[in-house]
């Protein structure tokens, strides 16, 4: 039998089972840890390879025999559902088919039925990339529509949230007139939206009419009034009609204490943001529901990886986004009391023993949208260089810890807000949104958004040169951006009230409305690779952080990973 060197082979077809690929410039190595070619018989695309007629490609084997759309040949997945795997990813209808061995099952062997490859199919050769979900940001603030831009480049794919624009402190869509616009202004984009509406209402006729005009969830939020009765009527709420409320608690404590507000919560299911060491919320220890099995927690992006200068930046991003008077004491104090460097470093912490179970972007409410998917990485990177690795490890790499990362901003996500079997992992029969990326570029520039199967959003050099290779190399919107290919490609998410009430036919719309389902009776057992829960306490005094006991701190960084060597910025 002939035999091909590792080096030559991962040159040729992309690493196989056992080989370690770095994440970026990264401290993590990702090990491949099953590889579904038949060696030999791999596709490959282009002059002299195999996907030819009557070798790779089934002669007259038509889209309605089932031929695949799409093929990603020889991609290695990360995905904290189907795992760190290498083979060919198939997709038919806007959908993932499979991942597992493409091509023409008359001449190659192993070939998966589903992964057949005609004339009819496009190929993307993917040897030596690396594939993901489209990420979900589940805390967005829609203060600006160029957010969006931002987003597909980066690799989100979904964008849940609220506010109308550049309004006073822009948090919810609530109010029908106020979603209906916001539901027909996404048709312009190729993303999937989910927007919220406003939770702040002790009585529930104005709840109950959001969730039936287009809202996917609510949000309880402190500058609205997060008092218990409010809490309690919006989740007695979402218990009836099946949706997710998010929860932003009272920094000042005015209406109760952390205490009080899981004694209003009352065990139900809730999605806790700023779960975390400074962005808002139950002063100073609003941290400490990471331990409570019913709260589901997130937190943001601009403290995450704490930094040297985190704790300085902190004081006037929340003196803005709160709409406070930097003359007046009080509203000084109120900021102050926010930004805790021993809470911060806890964060990290409790991230990466998988305490904290999701991490959004807080857009243009402090946090930075764009910056989702690379500060995941590079908190990954800080707490493996600082806690070494995670003792789970199965292989020389960091599969583990890099599974529990890719969750926050996934399959967790996605669980959070019920819409799990659409999008969230690379599972198969889901939305095939997926984003491909160089291994040296992971994390921070994408080569590919793939939007519901087709490309939306790409690496493209100088259109007027003599290939798309010439640079310079720019995220650029490409032919699934464009016309009503955005609208046929992505979709909106509501509660299933608003889909039997016609809502679609109401507003006119293009995009499809899909339905959340399940987010009732979730728990922290639910939030994949994150599930932990300790005990955690928040010292009143030093603001010190203990889990299990234990002092959780660790060292602001002077240097990240990803940061500088890609961007000038």
């Amino acid at each position: 039998m002939a035999t091909i060197s590792r080096k030559d082979y991962a040159a040729m077809y992309g690493p196989t089972t056992g080989d370690g690929v770095r994440l970026g410039d990264t401290s993590l190595i990702a090990v491949v840890e099953k590889d579904y070619a038949t060696y030999g018989d791999e596709c490959l695309h282009g002059g002299g390879k195999t996907l030819r007629d009557g070798m790779g490609l089934v002669a007259g084997h038509t889209s309605a025999d089932g031929a695949l759309d799409m093929l990603l040949c020889n991609v290695m997945v990360i995905d904290p559902v189907v795992g760190i795997v290498k083979g060919d990813l198939g997709i038919r209808d806007g959908k993932i088919v499979g991942i597992g061995k493409a091509g023409n099952p008359g001449i190659m062997d192993g070939v998966d039925e589903r992964l057949i490859v005609s004339a009819a199919t496009t190929v993307r050769d993917c040897e030596g990339l690396i594939a993901t979900a489209g990420a979900l940001d589940v805390h967005v603030h829609f203060d600006s529509a160029q957010l969006c831009e931002h987003a597909i480049a980066s690799g989100i794919t979904t964008m849940l949230g609220g506010s109308l624009g550049p309004i006073t402190v822009g948090i919810d869509s609530g109010g029908p007139f106020n979603v209906g616009k916001m539901l027909q202004a996404s048709e312009a984009w190729p993303i999937n939206f989910g927007f919220l509406g406003r939770g702040n209402s002790h009585k529930p006729a104005s709840l109950v009419e959001q969730i039936e005009t287009g809202c996917l969830g609510l949000k309880l939020h402190e500058d609205w009034g997060s008092m218990p009765a409010a809490i309690d009527t919006c989740l007695a709420v979402a218990d009836d009609l099946d949706f997710q409320v998010q929860l932003h608690t009272d920094t000042l404590n005015e209406s109760g204490f952390v205490e009080d507000t899981l004694a209003a919560i009352g065990g139900r299911t809730i999605h806790m943001y700023h779960t975390e060491g400074a962005g808002g919320g139950h002063a100073p220890d609003i941290i400490s529901v990471a331990g409570v099995a019913n709260c589901l927690p997130s937190s943001t992006n601009p403290t995450n990886p704490y930094t040297v200068n985190t704790f300085d930046e902190h004081l006037d991003m929340t003196m803005v986004c709160h709409h406070l008077n930097p003359a007046i004491p009080e509203d000084v104090a109120f900021a102050e009391s926010r930004i805790r460097a021993q809470t911060i470093a806890a964060e990290d912490v409790l991230h990466d023993i998988g305490a904290i179970s999701m991490l959004g972007s807080d857009s243009q409410g402090m946090g930075r949208i764009n910056e989702v998917i690379c500060r995941t990485w590079q908190l990954a990177s800080k707490m493996k260089d600082q806690r070494g690795r995670l003792p789970e490890e199965q292989t020389f790499g960091d599969n583990e810890r890099i599974k529990r990362y890719i969750a926050k901003y996934t399959i967790n996500a996605a669980r959070t807000f019920g819409i799990h079997d659409h999008v969230g992992s690379l599972e198969d029969g889901k939305m095939a949104d997926i984003v491909v990326w160089r291994p040296a570029f992971f994390g921070i520039k994408p080569e590919l958004v793939i939007k519901g199967g087709f490309i939306a959003w790409g690496a493209m050099g100088d259109s007027a040169a003599s290939l798309m290779t010439c640079e310079p190399l720019i995220m650029r919107p490409q032919w699934g951006a464009f016309g009503r290919a955005g609208q046929t490609l992505s979709a909106c998410f509501v509660n299933p009230r608003a889909i039997d009430a016609g809502l679609s036919v109401t507003l006119g719309l293009t995009k499809p409305l899909l339905p959340a389902r399940g987010t009732r009776g979730l728990g922290k057992q639910d939030m994949l690779h994150n599930s932990a829960l300790p005990e955690i306490r928040v010292d009143a005094q030093t603001f010190e952080v203990f889990v299990d006991g234990e002092l959780a701190t660790c060292e602001p960084a002077s240097e990240l990973p990803l940061a500088q060597r890609y961007m000038m910025r």
